[in-house]
């Protein structure tokens, strides 16, 4: 049976969706372009145009996410008005809440995306994203400076990802992730404050 023809943006959501399953339930080694073809219903060449190579869908399956989710954290963070305590509790919910949404597979990705310098300068840049939203969150109360600022934001950004990725392979449950990652980066954050102000 001959399906409806599905337009070039369509098709590159179909195969990462599928893409994603095929992770979610077979692991990342058993992802390659010709097995998600395969998966998807259509030839080779079709995968290989939309990501060249399994690097590549890998970069997408990520860049898809990561850009999500900062979607999600400016939202989430634009309605929040109230202090530090506040905005830490609206970013860690945000991200704990897309974490679980996304799903297991996520945490999959990122530790494949570590293989090779190519994908790790990828990822890092991903990752400073992220930062620099949530040094720009917490701006109006307190401003990392130095390295010990990015230290502070380094362990703080490891932290929130860890807990986030454990908690999608129900590892940790929701609501002691939300109050480890709420509290122990308020403690960090407030260190800090006392440390540099003292």
């Amino acid at each position: 049976m001959v399906g409806k023809r599905l337009t070039k943006e369509q098709r590159r959501q179909q195969l990462l969706q599928v893409a994603r399953s095929i992770i979610r339930t077979e692991g990342v080694e058993a992802l390659t372009l010709g097995y998600l073809a395969q998966q998807a219903g259509i030839t080779k060449p079709i995968a290989y145009r939309h990501f060249i190579d399994k690097e590549g869908l890998l970069i997408a399956i990520y860049e898809e996410f990561s850009d999500k989710q900062k979607q999600d954290l400016s939202t989430s963070l634009k309605q929040n008005t109230g202090g530090l305590d506040s905005t830490i509790h609206v970013f860690c919910h945000a991200c704990l809440q897309f974490h679980i949404a996304t799903g297991p597979e996520v945490g999959l990705v990122v530790a494949a995306l570590s293989g090779t310098d190519i994908l790790q300068s990828f990822l890092a840049a991903c990752q400073q994203e992220f930062i620099e939203i949530f040094k720009k969150s917490i701006h109006p109360f307190i401003v990392l400076e130095g390295r010990e600022g990015e230290a502070i934001i380094l362990a703080i950004a490891g932290l929130i990802e860890t807990i986030c990725v454990a908690t999608s392979k129900n590892v940790v449950d929701v609501e002691t992730a939300q109050r480890v990652m709420k509290n122990s980066t308020l403690l960090i954050l407030n260190d800090y404050l006392n440390h540099t102000t003292a």
